[in-house]
């Protein structure tokens, strides 16, 4: 079974049923949905672009003070800012968006609460969440958000007294990678993006920590840097993810194959993979 850990539900940008047609012509069984994090994002297909992402890339595995300036000048006064354009941050993502696609396609998709710690959600609007079908773990964002890494201690002690798992993108805070799984040893913890922006570091870090584990979502990446994150962690620690529908150059066109090919390309055997695409993921939340 292949099962794509982060993808986001956002309607102006790819429809449900256009995103069960690509999951089907891929052999995705199921996708963990997340709200929303930002307004609608349209990239432009461009040399210019892919010479960004490649520098930026570049930066972050070898120049990481340079690619770290970058990465934090992203986001500012509540906006991303990509190639040129700003859209605006979501302060508070609407997770009644995923609890909707979850009603309507109850047997494919699963759905991630997402938790902003800087704005009043009590921790109990979370549970509720948490009990309805389907949900199964917090997705927190202090890159966006913008908020340090101790603002989720209410929220990663929650996780880890009740088994779920946590999926975080990073901000650049120093050692901010090691903080939970240092105060919370038995949090099943997933950092995002390969754990962007720290790369290397942190691979090196999560080898020894027996719950935390890489995605493979986004753009950021490129299949060299997922073979260079599968090859220093091993397979038994790396998610397949997406990260859709961000990164779409067209309204309700998703090309499911780009990243999925990241993992098939892999020079491992096929039943490595499938832990990669599915097994350790189901193994995570079951």
């Amino acid at each position: 079974m292949i099962v794509d850990c982060h993808f986001h539900v956002d309607e102006t940008m790819l429809t449900l049923e256009q995103m069960i047609e690509g999951m089907d012509k891929n052999n995705v069984t199921k996708t963990a949905l997340i709200a929303p994090m930002n307004e609608t994002m349209f990239e432009v297909n461009s040399a210019f672009q892919h010479n960004v992402q490649r520098l930026f890339r570049s930066l972050i595995l070898h120049a990481p003070q340079i690619g770290l300036k970058i990465y934090d000048g992203l986001v500012k006064d509540g906006y991303l800012k990509l190639y040129g354009n700003s859209y605006k941050i979501f302060t508070k993502p609407n997770n009644d968006i995923v609890a909707a696609a979850i009603d309507r396609f109850p047997n494919r998709f699963l759905g991630w609460v997402t938790v902003n710690p800087m704005i009043p959600v009590s921790m109990e609007e979370v549970e509720l969440y948490l009990h309805k079908p389907n949900f199964i773990g917090v997705k927190v964002h202090p890159f966006m958000h913008q908020y340090s890494i101790k603002a989720l201690d209410p929220l990663a002690a929650m996780c880890e007294s009740k088994g779920i798992p946590m999926i975080i993108h990073l901000s650049s805070e120093r050692d901010s990678y090691k903080y939970l799984p240092e105060h919370y040893p038995k949090l099943k913890l997933i950092y995002a993006h390969a754990g962007l922006p720290f790369w290397k570091k942190l691979w090196k870090y999560v080898k020894d920590q027996p719950n935390v584990f890489v995605d493979t979502s986004s753009d950021y990446l490129n299949s060299s840097l997922v073979k260079k994150a599968v090859e220093s962690l091993g397979y038994r620690k790396v998610l397949y993810g997406c990260d859709g529908p961000y990164g779409m150059k067209t309204f309700n066109e998703y090309d499911y194959s780009a990243k999925k090919d990241w993992i098939d390309s892999l020079q491992i055997p096929d039943n490595e993979k499938e832990y990669i695409l599915g097994k350790n993921f189901l193994e995570m939340i079951g």
